[in-house]
């Protein structure tokens, strides 16, 4: 069944004759889109078989698919929140002579309670049928109620991207499956780096910020990388604006977000497990060893965990 409108919000006229609990996928044929939709979401030119990519950010579906979203509570009282940002003054050292300083601080504001719900981190991967021809594809979901709005939310996807989309069966004799591989991280090259050389490298994930949150972020990746790191990946696609700094020795692993007022992420599993991981999976309480709220303690939190 193909679908071209912008958006559904019911299943009811697309799933004509598929039976409950049975397989199905939804996909585009690369031949029938603009190539350049696909890199523009993560893929490679090559659009080789294998390829997996947490989709960019380019729309509201997108961007609640990578990032999740937060509703605001407006029945309940406010609370303070703070957000951080440089204040800088210039200190007195004598006559006509003034000092110039700055730090990062928490400006407290009151807002309602937020309710956080979490990204679905769906994935789209480059499948070939029984014929050669390429498709790009969801993972497959079974015809559940209980999942009928999980292939809402992927169907949404398809179109917020392609503008169209087709529901598929799941038949292994159509749609054939390569062994995936992660395009979401662009590892910088190997060896320890002074941050005046490492800025413009990572300065790209911070570009949609305003200059004053440009300065918080640059300060907090440059306390980071006074650490030493043995590498540093850069998040693509949907990972875009995340950063990893890698300490293979001490078996830690820095998962910082460009995003303000938002928490680093300490943890302790391999790079090869973790670049393999979706955006959900690496958030889970239960993959990170502690989480830094960005507070003006984060500073001396992170030196804490990267010095011991």
């Amino acid at each position: 069944m193909i679908i071209t409108k912008k958006r559904i919000r019911s299943l009811r006229a697309y799933t004509k004759g598929l039976v409950e609990a049975q397989p199905l996928v939804v996909s585009v044929s690369v031949s029938n889109i603009d190539a350049n939709m696909a890199i523009d979401i993560g893929f490679s030119p090559d659009l080789s078989p294998g390829e997996s990519v947490l989709p960019k950010s380019i729309g509201n579906i997108t961007t609640f698919n990578s990032e999740g979203k937060e509703i605001p509570l407006k029945g309940e009282p406010k609370e303070t929140h703070y957000r951080q940002q440089e204040w800088t003054w210039k200190e007195f050292r004598g006559r006509y002579d003034f000092e110039e300083k700055s730090k990062i601080v928490d400006i407290p504001y009151e807002r309602y309670p937020r309710k956080f719900i979490e990204p679905p981190a769906i994935e789209l991967n480059i499948a070939k049928n029984a014929g050669g021809d390429k498709l790009i594809v969801s993972d497959s979901v079974e015809f559940l109620p209980k999942n009928f709005d999980l292939i809402i939310h992927v169907v949404n996807i398809f179109l917020e991207i392609f503008g169209y989309c087709e529901i598929r069966n799941e038949n292994l004799d159509s749609i054939i499956r390569a062994p995936l591989r992660k395009l979401n991280w662009d590892v910088l090259p190997p060896g320890k780096k002074p941050w005046g050389e490492l800025k413009p490298l990572v300065r790209e994930a911070a570009k949609h910020l305003s200059d004053g949150n440009k300065v918080v972020i640059d300060k907090r990746l440059e306390s980071i990388n006074v650490h030493e790191p043995d590498f540093v990946a850069v998040g693509r696609a949907g990972f875009t604006g995340y950063l990893i700094f890698g300490f293979p020795e001490k078996c830690l692993y820095i998962l910082e977000s460009t995003q303000t007022n938002n928490a680093t992420y300490v943890i302790e599993n391999n790079w090869e497990v973790l670049s393999g991981l979706s955006k959900a999976e690496i958030l889970e309480n239960d993959l990170h060893k502690e989480r830094v709220i960005h507070r003006e303690s984060w500073f001396s939190e992170i030196n804490r965990i990267l010095c011991n």
